[in-house]
């Protein structure tokens, strides 16, 4: 295990120790889980921005492929995707 020394402000500590009395841990463990936690939420974050990314940069590539096969005015739209509207 390694060790951090870190420094916060008065209220916060009061807060910190107030909250670690509570939950009957020390206020090293609870702060040990309060930083694994926000970890944990920063990483998921991540991975999330980057999904959205690639769901972005689809979403250009799509438009793009659209844009070229319209681009001679005659091409019927409803041919590019395998969903189309029920015929009556």
């Amino acid at each position: 295990m390694r060790v951090y020394t870190v420094q916060i402000e008065t209220k916060l500590s009061e807060q910190l120790e107030e909250a670690a009395r509570a939950a009957k841990i020390a206020p090293a463990e609870l702060i040990a889980q309060c930083v694994e936690q926000h970890l944990d939420i920063a990483v998921r974050f991540r991975a999330l921005i980057e999904r959205l990314e690639t769901v972005d940069q689809g979403l250009l590539d799509l438009a793009g492929f659209v844009g070229e096969a319209t681009a001679s005015g005659h091409f019927d739209v409803s041919s590019l995707c395998r969903y189309s509207a029920p015929k009556a």
